[in-house]
């Protein structure tokens, strides 16, 4: 433990405080702010003599409290609204409360699991902070955890849910286009912003897909105890849709492993911000940087078969990468829109109302002449969207693909 101990800054100045503004908190939440950090700072140059149990359990109450109600100020109105020094504080208090959790004596192994959670409500909730500390702490809390662990399931790959009962027939007229590995003066000019093609060989030398693979046990091993956000429900029109906090350990328990529980999807959520180490084993597509904007929006898409993205478009240029499993995926051009049926409503205006493997042709009768382009994607291709391209994603078999959004 006494690599973790030595991450944790030990003085006021290495903490770097005064980069919050602390003049937009009220007095009542920077004077609690006040005391935790001197609590914390006392409990920092404990590491020869362990603190009382009792001590470190009154400063965690204090530390919920103020959670409590920075939660409350992160969660009045819109997430874009929200002032920064929200996030900040969030993110110092959940460091504070990382270490607290650490100095506990009894069931070392639990408080591992408190504290790891501590640092990844932080990094979800919160902004980064000194140079990426929570992450670096969570990932070697990680390590630890796994280190200690008795069980470790190994991905199924040739498990029953992986068989291909469940691909459509594709129209061979159909078929999105296969290129080989584009220049980058080819994609320019024959592809961007023209039309989806799938492109073959940029993901040959990833590590994810070669000496780091991406098996279930890979991902246990590497961040099987981090918290993420999960979607509940097959796809986020569904009225019983939700969103649930879990462990990628208890997602792959209770989701991938038993596909016949209700579906779960990690979906568009930035995992490789919290978790670096995955992010080592992907390569953005040098075509990204075609875009007249440097700042590109990766995302992570894992969970069984059978999950769906409903049809929709976005505004940005995309690439879908799958580097596990496979999907059925099927595009329509923008030219089309009123014959996919959009939602009126103004937070699904992008969203269409149809089912397009099963749709109601009654109430949407315009649909069913909307021509369309199809493709299974398959583990090392990747998928061209321009941008306003209407899609409809289905998992095929256990699924993770990562999305790499750019203007």
């Amino acid at each position: 433990m006494k690599e973790i101990f030595v991450q944790f800054p030990s003085t006021k100045e290495d903490l770097h405080i005064e980069k919050i503004d602390t003049k937009k908190l009220n007095p009542s939440i920077l004077q609690l702010f006040s005391e935790i950090v001197e609590s914390y700072l006392k409990l920092c140059i404990t590491s020869s003599s362990q603190p009382e149990n009792t001590e470190c359990s009154s400063l965690l109450l204090t530390i919920d409290a103020a959670l409590s109600y920075v939660w409350e100020q992160l969660h009045t109105g819109q997430w874009k609204d929200v002032d920064p020094v929200w996030r900040q504080l969030y993110s110092y208090i959940s460091l504070f409360k990382t270490l607290v959790y650490l100095k506990l004596e009894e069931d070392s192994s639990l408080h591992l699991v408190d504290a790891i959670a501590a640092c990844d409500m932080g990094l979800i909730m919160g902004e980064p902070i000194l140079d990426g500390l929570l992450s670096s702490i969570a990932s070697n809390i990680n390590e630890k955890l796994w280190e200690s662990s008795q069980t470790k399931s190994t991905f199924k790959e040739t498990d029953k849910e992986e068989g291909k009962e469940c691909y459509p027939q594709l129209n061979q007229k159909n078929l999105i286009e296969n290129v080989q590995l584009p220049s980058i003066e080819t994609f320019l000019l024959d592809i961007m912003n023209k039309k989806p093609v799938v492109i073959t060989g940029v993901m040959d030398f990833w590590p994810a897909m070669e000496e780091r693979r991406w098996s279930v046990n890979y991902l246990r091993k590497v961040a099987g105890y981090r918290t993420v956000p999960i979607e509940i429900g097959s796809k986020y029109t569904d009225d019983a849709w939700s969103q649930s906090l879990t462990t990628i350990n208890e997602f792959i328990d209770d989701y991938i492993l038993k596909p016949n529980k209700a579906a779960g999807y990690l979906a568009q959520y930035q995992l490789f911000q919290q978790i670096p180490q995955l992010k080592n084993d992907i390569v953005i597509p040098d075509y990204c940087h075609l875009g007249t904007c440097d700042d590109i929006n990766v995302n992570a898409w894992f969970g069984p078969r059978g999950t769906i993205s409903p049809l929709h478009y976005d505004p940005d240029h995309n690439f879908l990468s799958q580097v596990v499993g496979s999907k059925y995926i099927r595009l329509y051009e923008e030219r089309v829109t009123s014959s996919l049926y959009p939602y009126e409503q103004e937070l699904l205006f992008n969203t269409s109302q149809v089912d397009v493997e099963k749709p109601d042709l009654k109430r949407f009768p315009l649909f069913s002449s909307a021509p369309f382009v199809e493709t299974i994607l398959e583990s090392g291709s990747m998928l061209y969207l321009p941008p306003r391209m209407w899609h409809y994603i289905r998992s095929l078999s256990t699924s993770f693909s990562v999305s790499f959004w750019w203007k």
